[in-house]
């Protein structure tokens, strides 16, 4: 089976541009009730995923909730890179249930490295429950 059987496409997926501020990126996810979103370059290619947890250590590290200097910090001074690595749209099943054990998302890219949209853990527990017999 095809991992993009499951896919979101990047057209339905909120997403962030690597220039982007921390605000900016706050506000976003804020606003569409994201715990995570996906950062972006300018050509499409798939950075890492931005995390609440990220904004709140980045907050915490700064020793106050100052809007300010989130306005001209820009979202790669904390983006974990290695958190979430993307799957290839070619990856296995069994890849893909590797990785919603770990992240309720996996970002999916192209050959190119470019982000095409992502998969969500509830998706495939959804298929997967099919399959189970009590």
């Amino acid at each position: 089976m095809n991992v993009l059987r499951f896919i979101i496409p990047k057209s339905l997926v909120e997403y962030i541009d690597a220039d982007s501020t921390v605000r900016q990126a706050l506000e976003k996810m804020k606003y569409h009730r994201y715990t995570a979103i996906p950062v972006l370059d300018k050509e499409g290619v798939y950075i890492g995923t931005l995390r609440n947890d990220d904004i709140f250590k980045y907050f915490l590290d700064n020793g106050t909730f100052n809007s300010r200097a989130a306005e001209r910090d820009s979202v790669m001074k904390i983006l974990d890179r290695d958190y979430t690595r993307p799957l290839f749209h070619n990856a296995s099943m069994s890849e893909l249930i590797e990785m919603v054990k770990e992240h309720n998302s996996v970002p999916i890219v192209d050959d190119r490295g470019c982000f095409i949209g992502i998969v969500l853990r509830r998706d495939v527990l959804n298929h997967l429950l099919k399959y189970y017999k009590e």
